[in-house]
């Protein structure tokens, strides 16, 4: 996710690249989407794929299957950390409410420039017990030992952010379909059907194991 829009990608990478950009933007906000239009986050492990299905398995033990229709978005993310961070980076921070007005990051993604301003905001997510997601920029990163603290700005206010060693950090850039294996970390953005089932939209699939940290 800490990556630029350069003129050196390709001329077919650089539309892939804004159309997977403009749909996260999109779901990243699903934590208000309206009720005619809701989105159903799944997270877990793939236990299997068949043709346009795969089986997640969440911590739970739960097994849910998702539709996989054609054109859906992957995205291939990968653990970073503070150090990818600094003032005028923008980022999506899952966080636990904290004293004071605070948050505690739980789960961070750096965006790449490319999407920044993408639902720029806060509002409640669905990671954890009343947490929130904040799509903002840091106007200021005071490191303090262990924890730091990020002043969020977005528009004209601001959210204070609390980040420790217990905080994730993610990037992304846009993935393939054959990511989707059994074993890979995913969390499944989707739209519910009438029947009952999921339809993804798109699929975020952590490297080499990692957990997408939203």
């Amino acid at each position: 996710m800490f990556l630029t829009l350069s003129s050196s990608l390709s001329s077919n990478v650089l539309p892939r690249m804004a159309s997977a950009l403009a749909l996260v933007g999109g779901l990243l906000l699903a934590g208000t989407a309206s009720a005619a239009d809701p989105s159903v986050h799944i997270r877990g492990e793939v236990v299997a794929v068949r043709d346009h299905q795969v089986d997640i398995k969440a911590r739970s033990g739960a097994v849910t299957t998702v539709q996989l229709p054609d054109g859906y978005q992957v995205m291939d993310v990968s653990k970073t950390s503070l150090a990818a961070v600094s003032e005028n980076s923008y980022l999506g921070i899952a966080a636990a409410p904290a004293t004071g007005g605070k948050v505690r990051a739980l789960g961070v993604m750096v965006f790449p420039e490319g999407a920044r301003g993408l639902n720029e905001g806060h509002f409640p997510w669905d990671l954890a017990k009343r947490s929130t997601m904040t799509n903002a920029t840091v106007a200021k990163l005071v490191k303090k030992g262990s924890t730091s603290e990020l002043e969020m700005r977005f528009g004209d206010k601001t959210q204070a952010v609390l980040v420790d060693n217990a905080t994730v950090f993610g990037q992304f850039v846009p993935g393939q379909p054959a990511l989707v294996v059994p074993g890979a970390k995913v969390m499944v953005i989707g739209q519910p059907t009438d029947g009952g089932q999921v339809t993804a939209r798109i699929v975020l699939v952590g490297r080499d194991g990692f957990i997408p940290p939203i």
